[in-house]
């Protein structure tokens, strides 16, 4: 019965020899758009929000008050509901959407949930000793006196085969003639010999020289047998050594220990071969990677620590004994799933993160953390691989202490245009709107009179398209549109159908340059600015020879540019898609008959 009605009260206003080429696209026009709004309405229903003013996080399906303060409730929002969203379930927090450019400004970072390689880490400290299996002490074996010394002091580098020194001894002498005499005895005669010779703490070395030479050496060679440092020397040229003495220690300082303190508690996770990473606070920034040697069977029951003996390289020289050095001990070390450490947020609750859902979505997820490693942390459950997490500025979306007060606190936030995905009847009447503003500019570039009825297709389909969009930035758009193009009905001058059109392009550009560019410059549609008054305005520009028209007087046109932004961020349209469009933006076009398509 409303159809009919309204067909009969278009009939009358249209009746007239003046009206009969338009009447039945208009009337043709409104039915198309009341038919294919109803499935619309009848797959919606609205319930409010209610909320009080001084709690915002009380939240209420029905007017009441404040159990908190008495308040009473007011309205905070509408939600509409479809049959093919379905609600967010009750475990899981809401989804929130942030403009892409307030993302940018919020310096918001994500980074990729992993498996990385790493285990437990224990801190500890420690002080670098020599390495004793590194040490060589040189004792006398024998009395006698030093007659040649080649080491003349602490520091003395030494290599092997280097003559240390040379000792003049009664009883070498004896033993030396001996072995000389053996030899030209016999085998048998000859090892007994060499047997006296080596107790006495002469070298092979120094035996080859006797049967090369086959002469008693006055005073005998005592050779180096590895490479290092002489770290004590207790005798001088001409020293009188007696049978036991110390006479010099040879240290190689290649590798070092480092005797590490590690609390009882920590003890048991670390095993031999387990690796370390030594760092020094006072030295350098250098870091050194470390192998333990050895863990001492005592604690210290004062401390209640033990001792861990680490073994380092010392290639370079650098590391001295008695320096003072961090370790960090990594054992277990497995694959793990792991995010930055730095990405979680702590509460009564336990952890929880910001997951980035690619768009401008936001939702917060409570996770379970197992080993933390330096800046990683290892997920045990609650995330996937390749999921993305925010990293930083995660403090701005989480902004208060309780995740669900502050992400109530956030839905209000309008959905942006970029990320709106119209169905195909809603972008039908998006496109009267657009139909509107080409109409008007062919009126005013034609000299022809405004007919406002031609209006009405446009005007009929804005309290559809607010009520399925209030909650975006699609809405204020619409009421900015419904107010020009009432202006452009009750035009009647030239002057304010002008200011009309600059008002209605000016409301429905952020939604072809954001919301739907692609659609628009698929179809020709070009914006341009009149350059003395910066007004724009659109036109169906489907040839390269075709001129814009300027409505606003006789200036140049100066083309609009503009971003396809959105073409980034979402998919391009399938080829059948593109088809229907082209298809349903050719069909509104051709609803006013006084359009010119070219």
């Amino acid at each position: 019965m409303k159809v009919v009605a309204m067909l009969v009260s278009i009939q009358n206003i249209l009746e007239g020899n003046q009206f009969r080429a338009i009447k039945l696209a208009i009337i043709l026009t409104i039915l198309a758009l009341y038919i294919t709004a109803q499935p619309v309405q009848a797959e919606q229903s609205k319930s409010d929000i209610w909320t009080c003013p001084m709690h915002p996080h009380y939240i209420a399906d029905e007017m009441g008050t404040c159990p908190i303060c008495g308040m009473d409730l007011v309205k905070r929002a509408s939600v509409t509901k479809t049959d093919k969203t379905p609600d967010t379930p009750a475990d899981q927090a809401p989804l929130i959407t942030i403009e892409p450019q307030i993302i940018q400004n919020m310096g918001v970072r994500t980074e990729k949930a992993k498996h990385s390689h790493f285990g437990r880490q224990i801190k500890s400290f420690g002080i670098i000793k020599e390495n004793e299996r590194l040490s060589s002490e040189l004792s006398a074996r024998v009395e006698g006196w030093i007659e040649k010394l080649n080491i003349t002091a602490v520091g003395d580098e030494v290599k092997p085969d280097d003559i240390l020194y040379e000792l003049f001894s009664p009883e070498l002498l004896v033993s030396q003639r001996d072995y000389l005499t053996a030899r030209r005895q016999g085998m048998k005669a000859r090892d007994n010999i060499t047997r006296r010779l080596t107790s006495f703490g002469v070298q092979q070395k120094a035996l080859s020289l006797l049967d090369k030479t086959n002469e008693v050496q006055q005073n005998l060679p005592f050779f180096s047998e590895r490479t290092g440092t002489i770290s004590e020397l207790n005798v001088t040229k001409g020293s009188y050594v007696k049978r036991g003495m110390t006479i010099a220690k040879i240290q190689d300082y290649s590798s070092l220990w480092i005797i590490a303190k590690v609390p009882e508690i920590d003890l048991p996770f670390i095993t031999l071969q387990s690796k370390a990473e030594v760092s020094f606070p006072n030295h350098s920034a250098q870091k050194l990677s470390a192998t333990v040697d050895y863990i001492y069977p005592d604690i210290d029951p004062k401390t209640r620590t033990g001792q861990v003996r680490v073994l380092v390289e010392n290639k370079s020289g650098s590391l001295r004994p008695g320096m003072y050095v961090d370790i960090l001990f990594e054992t277990n070390k497995k694959h793990r799933l792991s995010i930055p450490s730095e990405a979680i947020l702590r509460d009564k609750d336990g952890d929880r993160v910001i997951i980035s859902l690619g768009k401008g979505g936001f939702r917060s997820r409570k996770i379970t953390t197992g080993l933390v490693s330096a800046s990683k942390t290892e997920v045990i459950s609650g995330m996937s691989a390749g999921e993305d997490v925010v990293v930083s500025a995660q403090f701005l979306i989480d902004s208060e202490s309780s995740f669900k007060e502050a992400f109530r606190k956030l839905e209000p936030i309008q959905k942006p245009l970029s990320l709106l995905k119209p169905s195909k009847t809603q972008l039908a009447m998006l496109d009267h709107l657009v139909d509107a503003a080409l109409y008007i500019h062919e009126t005013l570039t034609t000299d022809k009179t405004i007919t406002g009825e031609y209006l009405t297709p446009a005007l009929s389909a804005i309290p559809q398209l607010q009520s399925n969009y209030e909650n975006t930035k699609l809405a204020p758009i619409l009421i900015s549109a419904e107010k020009a193009l009432k202006s452009a009905q009750a035009a009647n001058t030239k002057l304010k159908l002008q200011a009309a059109l600059k008002a209605l392009t000016s409301s429905l550009l952020p939604w072809i340059t954001n919301g739907a560019p692609e659609h628009y410059t698929k179809n020709n549609i070009k914006i341009f600015t009149d350059k003395p008054s910066a007004a724009n305005w659109l036109q169906l520009i489907s040839s390269p020879m075709q001129r814009p028209k300027n409505p606003y007087g006789s200036a140049a046109a100066l083309p609009f540019s503009f971003s396809i932004k959105s073409m980034i961020e979402s998919p391009a349209p399938h080829a059948d898609e593109k088809r229907l469009i082209k298809k349903d933006q050719t069909k509104h076009l051709e609803q006013i008959p006084s359009h010119q398509h070219h």
